[in-house]
């Protein structure tokens, strides 16, 4: 999809305070070394605890300086090793809770879904910055 968007859009910011089309897909790769992360602490402990990832408040992320180029190579990368770790879970490592303090129920499958949520999420808004005209773009 990167591929066939024109580069003068790429580091638009089409919305105040919202970010461009580099950072979502750049964010896209940050987020996956922590997604990795803690599908590699189910494996690693009975019950893992996490903390909350929430860029500009719990961590920081200055997009727009990454290439985004490494990046996307490094998020191929990093989704194919958590494909394969997951291909290695068991019953038991789905079915292990976990502590977060965000959600009141936390676990493998509930990570594995929401990853697939943030993908989609975050390729919808690269789709819309890309192609919506400007005055059917939403907030």
């Amino acid at each position: 999809m990167i591929e066939d968007i024109p580069f003068e859009l790429l580091k638009t910011a089409r919305k105040p305070g919202k970010w461009s089309i580099h950072e979502n897909a750049c964010h896209l790769s940050q987020a996956e070394h922590m997604i990795n992360g803690r599908f590699t602490k189910f494996v690693e402990f009975e019950n893992p605890a996490f903390e909350p990832y929430l860029p500009g408040s719990t961590v920081e992320e200055n997009l727009l300086s990454l290439d985004l180029h490494d990046e996307l190579a490094h998020f191929k990368q990093l989704r194919a090793d958590t494909v394969d770790l997951l291909k290695m879970y068991d019953p038991s490592i789905w079915s292990r809770k976990a502590n977060h303090p965000q959600y009141s129920k936390y676990d493998a499958r509930i990570l594995a879904r929401h990853t697939l949520m943030h993908d989609h999420f975050h390729m919808y808004r690269i789709e819309e910055l890309w192609l919506t005209k400007d005055e059917f773009l939403l907030a």
